[in-house]
């Protein structure tokens, strides 16, 4: 059987509007939080098999291409109740493009299955409980009845479900409003933007990768990713991530939730790297971190040492190279 992908389409809520509607989420009890931020569906779950994810993703990249960005009235808090118990905001503004959007998007690939049936009035909105207790609804609208908020979003979101962690994570998104069209030489040249490279694009990306390292370095390995993720008592508490090579272990991130910091989780993970490391065979292990902060220090305690400075790096701030033989 060919492999299918589950996939979902949404306008994913980003900055301080995305930290307070999850603030919402949490203080009713909402158990979503953490398998799938918060957002406004487009396309509904929909199985899309493996070679056809191509035509998927061209398929939203095309229908992105002429929308603009949508403007958007987040509240009031409303309900689906009596006929599910779902607590919801409801969402005004440019309602007609976002229509507009959901019509085209849920077309072609992205289509439902022709047995699915008649499909329900389409009502944009951003979930906060999908389970809520039905004696409390009434109170909770009431309650929340005031709360309103605005956002502008100029991108559109693919959403992947992984079921051995049961959430759904960014797989790509697409401007709205499409990428900027640049022609020398007689041909047109389309340049998109957007927080990650799709599926494709990032399979080009490792192969072209590969040829390159080869006709350059006379090496054609890619670098290996590694993602490191640390848990107590079923909680998520702490991530590592980068890149393994035979010349270099590259720490990219290590994140400790706040209230696991201090407590070692940070020093676990940080074994676990360069554990990883020396499996792989590189001599060492190298990061980047912001000179003089509290990461700097971190490391230094752990045998990193300084190797280069990197002046205004990031957002004008100072960093570091640091360095671990292994």
């Amino acid at each position: 059987m060919t492999p299918r992908r589950r996939l979902t389409v949404a306008l994913v809520l980003e900055g301080a509007v995305r930290d307070e509607v999850d603030a919402l989420r949490r203080a009713l009890g909402s158990t979503a939080v953490e398998r799938i931020g918060p957002h406004v569906t487009l396309v509904p779950p929909v199985n899309v098999r493996e070679d056809e994810l191509g035509a998927a993703l061209d398929h939203v990249r095309a229908v992105c291409a002429p929308a603009g960005p949508v403007h958007l009235v987040l509240g009031p808090v409303a309900t689906f109740a009596p006929a599910t118990p779902v607590v919801y905001l409801a969402v005004g503004g440019d309602l007609a493009e976002l229509s507009l959007l959901q019509e085209r998007l849920g077309s072609g690939p992205l289509a439902p299955p022709p047995g699915r049936g008649r499909r329900r009035p389409y009502v944009p909105h951003v979930t906060l409980d999908q389970r809520s207790d039905r004696a409390r609804i009434p109170s909770v609208v009431e309650v929340l009845s005031a709360y309103r908020a605005e956002t502008t979003l100029a991108r559109v979101t693919v959403l992947e479900f992984h079921e051995g962690e049961r959430r759904w994570a960014p797989m790509a998104d697409f401007s709205l409003g499409g990428g900027r069209l640049v022609g020398r030489g007689g041909f047109e040249v389309e340049l998109s933007a957007g927080s990650r490279l799709d599926p494709i694009a990032h399979a080009f990306m490792e192969s072209e990768w590969s040829d390159y390292a080869r006709e350059a370095y006379g090496d054609g390995s890619a670098d290996e990713p590694f993602a490191l993720a640390a848990r107590v008592g079923g909680e998520l508490v702490g991530t590592a991530t980068g890149q393994l090579r035979a010349d270099c272990c590259r720490l990219a991130n290590l994140i400790v939730g706040r209230r696991w910091r201090s407590l070692g989780v940070g020093s676990h993970l940080l074994r676990a790297v360069e554990a990883l490391g020396r499996e792989h065979g590189a001599p060492f292990v190298r990061l980047e971190t912001r000179l003089g902060g509290a990461a700097e220090r971190f490391y230094a305690e752990r045998g990193y040492e300084v190797t280069t400075s990197l002046p205004r790096w990031r957002r004008g701030h100072d960093f570091v190279v640091m360095e671990r033989r292994l």
